[in-house]
């Protein structure tokens, strides 16, 4: 388990979690990478003010920083 700043439902910033999801699986196309940082900004508000996520928890961070 990782943890993960996460909301379920559009909203102010209060609808915000910081909660335990599953590690990720990563498949022969992609890369893993170990985060050490994420920044929540622009694109991550907008989508929380005003986007009905596909997933049951939409986890946060456009931008992050981290190893491969």
């Amino acid at each position: 388990m990782m943890k993960a700043a996460v909301y379920d439902n559009p909203g102010p910033p209060s609808v915000l979690k910081y909660v335990d999801v599953p590690d990720p699986v990563c498949r022969s196309n992609e890369v893993l990478i170990r985060l050490e940082a994420i920044s929540i900004e622009g694109g991550d508000l907008i989508n929380r003010r005003s986007t009905s996520q596909v997933n049951p928890l939409w986890v946060v961070g456009y931008a992050a920083a981290g190893t491969s």
